[in-house]
């Protein structure tokens, strides 16, 4: 039996470590790096180390997602395809806006710390988000 499936799946694990990794990193480090360069800058190159991976990313899962092991399979299911969309719309609609300012994002506002304190943001916040002034 070949074992592309495993080569498959470690490089799919690295390429998720990668991206944790750096994107991790680079928001620990972001205190430090606005010092450096400025906030704008920094955040223009966090942007860019973290989409680029998460790029490189979402390309090899779609090019590999038939590797390997089968948990299940739902394609052919009716309805499953308008399901996934559904929810996709309704993650997107409820946790993007709450979480990004998109002028922030681009660099054209000076990124701000926001703590968001109603709606579904404060039940579903970012694992890493620690208000210092609550010891949360």
């Amino acid at each position: 039996m070949s074992l592309n499936w495993l080569t498959s799946h470690l490089v799919m694990f690295g390429l998720l470590m990668g991206f944790a990794i750096a994107h991790s990193g680079l928001a620990a480090l972001r205190s430090w790096g606005e010092k450096q360069v400025g906030s704008r800058l920094y955040r223009i190159f966090f942007a860019l180390v973290s989409l680029s991976l998460a790029v490189v990313l979402i390309i090899y899962f779609i090019n590999h997602r038939y590797d390997g092991l089968h948990l299940w399979n739902l394609q052919g299911v009716p309805g499953i395809e308008w399901i996934v969309w559904t929810l996709s719309a309704v993650s997107f609609l409820f946790l993007y806006p709450a979480t990004f300012n998109l002028l922030e994002v681009a660099a054209i506002q000076k990124p701000q710390v926001h703590l968001y304190e109603a709606g579904i943001i404060r039940v579903t916040r970012h694992p890493q988000w620690w208000d210092k002034s609550s010891g949360v």
